[in-house]
């Protein structure tokens, strides 16, 4: 029997859904609290990865699909987007690059929803061909910017490979511009005060403080979202933000400064 978590913000509003799911041969856990654990960020992949396939209930808006993904990709399950109508190509498309691999409508047919759930014995099967072969290679250190990963595929000591460069691309104006100047300061916390003065040079800081930690965990979630698992900014309470040491040597020795130069000068 295959495992489904279906996350959701109200049990009750996809009965229907976990009931047919369940007359497929699906076991359903349908839970609101491991979502909530989500966006607190709370470290619960070993949880996750219990579950073949992880449902993403309607009852979530797109913001809140795109927050809690990183830690779903991370945790390589098989994520599933719920939608009232077939989605357009740009809604494909987003989702696609944030991570899902299939999305179910109402109209969906009982045979049409088995078909689309078992397209995750294929992702499946590939992820354990790729976990066989880091464990194969286990005994050999990785060379230059190569990912170190354990048998879960977390990375904490070493960045995946183009980390730099993709983060770059991902970043949009406003991230790129507060990590380049993360990386200029090194070890000297960026406030919000020059934050704000940086983005937003006529505004009152305080009006500000929501949008900067909006930003700020951003960054913090394109990097997980990349594979990087471990520490990457620390926030000091009523000082501001500084890369942590460890992500800092990892990105000097990656050339992060000259790829994010760019930022800088568009200040």
């Amino acid at each position: 029997m295959n495992q489904v978590l279906l996350l959701t913000k109200n049990c009750l509003a996809d009965t229907q859904l976990q009931q047919s799911l369940q007359k497929l041969n699906f076991e359903v856990f349908c839970s609101c609290s491991v979502l909530e654990m989500l966006q607190y960020n709370k470290d619960i992949q070993e949880l996750i990865r219990f579950f073949k396939i992880v449902i993403i209930s309607e009852t979530l808006s797109e913001t809140e699909l795109t927050l809690i993904m990183p830690h779903l990709v991370v945790a390589k399950v098989f994520v599933v987007r719920v939608d009232h109508e077939e989605p357009d190509e740009q809604k494909q498309s987003k989702w696609k690059r944030l991570g899902i691999k299939a999305w179910l409508v109402s109209e969906d047919s009982p045979g049409r929803l088995r078909e689309k759930l078992n397209a995750s014995n294929q992702f499946i099967y590939e992820i354990g061909h790729s976990v066989e072969k880091i464990a194969l290679d286990g005994n050999q250190k990785p060379a230059g910017n190569h990912p170190s990963q354990n048998y879960f595929g977390r990375m904490t000591n070493v960045l995946p490979l183009n980390f730099v460069e993709d983060l770059r691309e991902r970043f949009s104006d406003q991230e790129a511009k507060i990590f380049a100047t993360m990386l200029e300061r090194r070890n000297i916390p960026l406030t919000r005060e020059e934050i704000c003065e940086m983005l937003w040079p006529d505004a009152e800081v305080e009006h500000k403080l929501a949008q900067i930690s909006i930003i700020v965990r951003n960054i913090k979630g394109k990097c997980l979202e990349l594979g990087f698992e471990g520490r990457t900014i620390r926030t000091r309470r009523g000082v501001g933000y500084v890369l942590c040491r460890s992500f800092y040597s990892l990105l000097s020795e990656a050339g992060a400064e000259q790829v994010f130069a760019s930022a800088l000068v568009s200040m």
